[in-house]
Order: structure tokens, then C-alpha cells, then sequence
């Protein structure tokens, strides 16, 4: 999208191009261009990132592999800092309960029903004094962004007539994700989402949920959710400079 002149790399010029573009199409740039301090705030996201992907001069060149490091890195920090929000414990990690919170987030569920997916979860692990882990929780993460292929892969499941209980879950997630999830974890998701207590998941409103914490409700038609995310850039930018200068 941004490499205009189709020479696999993104230079100053390009990018800048297709940023100001994007804003124009979404509701949020139209909302801010009707403010009179909106030109300052633009311009200070546009240096930072143009400074940092494209040096002081602005005469680098912005490699793919550049650019999905820097995604990588990025989603790291949010992942991280809404991680430490929770005030994780002496032994480092948060509570299953404070965990379930985020995973809900942006589930599009009333109050009342997450509310009472909240109680389950306490109560469930109320004598627990394990938590979740900040690597697990990345790990779980990087799970989530692949969902597409999780959807896929359980549905498979379903079609061949196989429950989606917490072995095939873990299952999926190690050999179409590549990652291992830690029983903990796993028990705790379907103390969240296993109403009746089977032992089982609906692979659709999982899958469903897990969609929407991804989008952060950055969902919304008519905006690419481009501007939110630009200004969070620029905020994870200021608040994590040294890790994400080791990109």
C-alpha cells in the first residue's frame, strides 16, 4: 500500500502520501481537521515516525522487514504496558481475574455478563495463588494474532465432529501458532468462556470474542482505525524509546 513506486521499499515521501490519504478517509482525521490544534498533533506523530523510520535527514529507506519488526516490538509494548496497568504481584504476575478483565476488554459483552464471567473466574481460583505470568501472557497473545488460522484449524475440529476441549486447544495453538500454551492459562480461558462447565468451547463465539480483542475496537466501518493507532505509536514511542531502538 505504501510503496507506491512498487520498488519493495517505502521511502519519506511515499509514506507521507499515504498517511495523509488514510486520515482523509477516516472519520477520526475528518473529527480532528475541524479542530484548531489538530495540525500540531499530525505533525508531531508524522516527525516522530518519519524520524525513526527514515532517519534524521528522512533519507533511509523503510524495509518490509523494518517495518513488521517495528510492528512487532510495538505490540510487545502495548501488550507489556497494559500487563504492568494491572500491578502485577510479588511474584510478578497478575490474577486470573485481572487477566479474564483484558482478555473481555472489547468482547461487546453487557456489563452484567462480564461481570459474571469475572465472578466465575474468581471464584474458580480464589485458593490459587499461581497468576499469569507476563511471558505467558505474550504468549497467549501471539496466539490471538493468529486467530484466522485457529478459526480455521478448529473448525476442521468441529466439522470432524471433535469436541474443542482444552487438549485440542492446546494442540492447535503448538502446531498452527507455534506456541505452547501453559495449562494454567488454558484452564483459566475456559473457566471464562465454558459456561456450563463441559469441558468444552463454543469454537464460534471464542473465536468471535478473541476477533474482537484483537481489533480493539478499531472495528468500526468507515475508519481503518489508522489515526488511533498512529497517535498509540507515537505515545509507545515516547514511553518505550529503548526498546524499540533496538529494532
Amino acid at each position: 500500500m505504501f510503496d507506491l513506486n512498487g520498488d519493495g521499499d517505502v521511502d519519506s515521501e511515499e509514506f507521507e502520501k499515504v498517511a495523509t490519504l488514510i486520515r482523509q478517509q477516516t472519520s477520526i482525521g475528518s473529527r480532528h481537521r475541524d479542530h484548531a490544534n489538530t495540525g500540531n498533533t499530525f505533525k508531531g506523530v508524522n516527525s516522530a515516525l518519519t524520524t525513526f523510520f527514515f532517519g534524521p535527514n528522512l533519507e533511509n529507506k523503510l524495509t518490509i522487514e523494518k517495518f513488521l519488526e517495528f510492528q512487532h516490538q510495538l505490540q510487545k509494548e502495548i501488550l507489556s504496558l497494559e500487563f504492568q496497568r494491572k500491578g502485577p504481584g510479588e511474584n510478578g504476575n497478575i490474577s486470573e481475574s485481572d487477566f479474564a478483565e483484558l482478555l473481555l476488554a472489547y468482547a461487546g459483552y453487557s456489563q452484567k455478563k462480564k461481570s459474571r464471567m469475572i465472578k466465575r473466574v474468581k471464584k474458580t481460583f480464589r485458593e490459587s495463588n499461581l497468576g499469569i505470568s507476563k511471558e505467558d501472557y505474550l504468549k497467549f497473545f501471539h496466539f490471538l494474532n493468529n486467530i484466522n488460522d485457529v478459526d480455521t484449524a478448529l473448525t476442521f475440529y468441529h466439522i470432524a465432529g471433535a469436541s474443542i476441549d482444552q487438549t485440542t486447544l492446546k494442540h492447535v495453538a503448538k502446531t498452527v501458532v507455534h506456541v505452547n500454551l501453559s495449562d494454567h492459562v488454558i484452564d483459566v480461558v475456559f473457566t471464562i468462556f465454558d459456561e456450563n462447565m463441559d469441558g468444552e468451547l463454543s469454537n464460534r463465539e471464542f473465536v468471535a470474542v478473541m476477533k474482537n480483542r484483537l481489533l480493539r475496537g478499531l472495528e468500526k466501518p468507515k475508519d481503518t482505525g489508522f489515526v488511533k493507532l498512529i497517535q498509540s505509536v507515537l505515545k509507545c514511542a515516547r514511553e518505550t524509546k529503548p526498546a524499540l531502538l533496538d529494532i
